[in-house]
């Protein structure tokens, strides 16, 4: 009697299992089909997922580009995608320095969204990064300290996509001491 409950038990967990698994796909092709028009255009993920050999091996481009969303809108795990921190850092600026930081941070969102969404075995940018510069870009709310911080962020971007910096240089205690900030763990 114990055997057979345990095994209507898995089946109902497999079953359960497998629902799951349908509509994160599903999820996953509405997103291709309605892809977010505030976002940069899909084409150009498209052409940073055909070039990485490595994260074509691990990861489809629908889920790659799933995670590109992701990170602009945000998701269950993490409501607040880079949409809302651009909106947070351009706040109040004054509308020549909106316009520029702006287009600056949309590069940036680009830049940052192509390499995180790729295969944590692949990607040299990664959650804890993203992390970190969402508080380094709100830590201060100065529209001077906003746009170092951003400026700094695309430094590091750029260097850490060329190689030219490692991952163990993109911590809270080199920005405490490049921006003169004190963020609390």
């Amino acid at each position: 009697m114990h055997s057979m409950l345990s095994a209507i038990v898995s089946q109902k967990y497999l079953n359960l299992l497998i629902v799951l698994l349908c509509l994160q796909a599903c999820a996953g092709t509405r997103v291709l089909e309605q892809w977010p028009e505030d976002i940069p255009q899909q084409s150009y993920f498209r052409q940073v997922y055909a070039i990485d050999e490595d994260n074509r091996g691990r990861q489809s481009e629908q889920e790659y580009l799933t995670w590109v969303a992701r990170f602009y809108e945000g998701w269950e795990l993490m409501p607040f995608g880079w949409e809302d921190i651009t909106d947070s850092v351009l706040v109040d600026l004054p509308s020549r320095e909106h316009r520029g930081l702006e287009r600056r941070m949309r590069r940036l969102g680009a830049q940052i969204s192509a390499e995180w969404a790729k295969d944590n075995d692949v990607r040299l940018i990664d959650s804890g990064m993203l992390g970190l510069w969402a508080e380094v870009m709100q830590a201060q709310y100065s529209p001077e300290y906003r746009l170092v911080a951003v400026e700094l962020i695309a430094r590091d971007v750029g260097q850490l996509l060329k190689g030219a910096l490692t991952r163990e240089y993109v911590d809270e205690q080199r920005y405490n001491e490049l921006l003169g900030i004190s963020l609390e763990p």
